[in-house]
């Protein structure tokens, strides 16, 4: 037996050892924005159940900034031990397009393990002391005042900024892009009157607009959201092929070994499949997915090319 076959032998061995054991400690799982932001939101419902699955606890690591780069860079960066995860949003695939250099590769220095969550899109929301009550309402004044309305986004850039431009291109109309580092503090911000307005995440936003402290103008997604009915799809309200909607992943380190990347896909699906996970997603307007890692690795591929069709339409600039 030559020794690279004997090395081989021996790391196959090894890997379906720790495969069967794991796992045996508490997990880090990193989310690379703010408390409060989509990821967040969506994360803690995931590691909670997956937690119960797998016997451990699921720690959540936030790591907010640079519209996920930050969160992302650490956990490609991590031992790939199935120690240390990511779940983060389509800000994954957005990037690449968006940054001209990136401290890696997304395909490259990762391995997915799932697609966990659809999102059916954003809630385009404003603060109650606005005066707009219906999107055109919005694109009236936007076209009276240009430059006067101001929105806020999770990210340069992120989904929610890329929501905003595109709305822009499409309804003529020209406001200023304030970004934020994540959602929950640019939701904040919408919250005490800072700024009147937001492309803002599902889950970030329908709580306050089903609380009465914001206003839903309209919903991003191909559909009507289960969850606001009476709030109108952005195409349907004349703006005819509007659509922008995401999803959310779960990836570990590049190397991550296969029996480990199993397990975790089998909790995973498992968790997010749950009548009590499902019932919890689709109230912040989710859709539970559980892609496997060969699935989701092509979704990855595919989504880098989709947006960057979109990014040259909407004529973001790289930064």
């Amino acid at each position: 037996m030559t020794s690279k076959l004997a090395a081989a032998l021996a790391f196959i061995l090894f890997a379906g050892t720790c495969a069967a054991a794991y796992p045996e400690r508490p997990i880090r799982m990193i989310v690379p924005t703010a408390p409060g932001g989509g990821p967040d939101v969506v994360g803690r419902i995931f590691a909670l159940r997956l937690g119960t699955i797998l016997g451990q606890q699921i720690v959540v690591d936030n790591r907010a900034g640079a519209n996920g780069i930050i969160g992302s860079e650490i956990a490609a960066r991590a031992t790939p031990d199935g120690y240390t995860l990511l779940i983060t949003s389509g800000s994954f695939t957005l990037n690449p397009n968006v940054y001209r250099k990136l401290p890696y590769d997304p395909l490259r220095d990762f391995t997915p393990i799932s697609r966990i969550v659809n999102s059916g899109g954003l809630v385009i929301v404003v603060h109650p002391s606005f005066p707009a009550r219906s999107l055109q309402q919005l694109i009236e004044i936007a076209r009276a005042g240009p430059g006067k309305i101001t929105y806020g986004s999770a990210g340069y850039g992120n989904l929610t900024h890329l929501a905003g431009e595109m709305f822009q291109v499409m309804a003529g109309v020209n406001i200023n892009h304030v970004p934020y580092k994540g959602a929950g503090p640019a939701v904040n911000d919408l919250l005490a009157g800072h700024i009147p307005l937001m492309f803002g995440p599902s889950p970030s936003v329908i709580p306050f607009v089903k609380a009465g402290r914001l206003r839903a103008l309209a919903f991003t997604g191909p559909k009507r959201s289960d969850q606001l009915l009476d709030v109108p799809t952005v195409d349907e309200t004349g703006l005819k092929g509007y659509e922008a909607s995401s999803w959310f992943g779960l990836f570990g380190p590049a190397g991550l070994a296969k029996p480990i990347v199993n397990r975790l896909y089998e909790a995973a699906r498992e968790a997010v499949q749950t009548p009590e996970t499902r019932k919890r997603y689709a109230e912040i307007n989710m859709e539970s997915a559980g892609s496997t890692p060969d699935e989701f690795a092509r979704f990855l591929k595919e989504d880098l090319v989709k947006y960057a069709k979109i990014v040259k339409a909407a004529g973001i600039e790289q930064q």
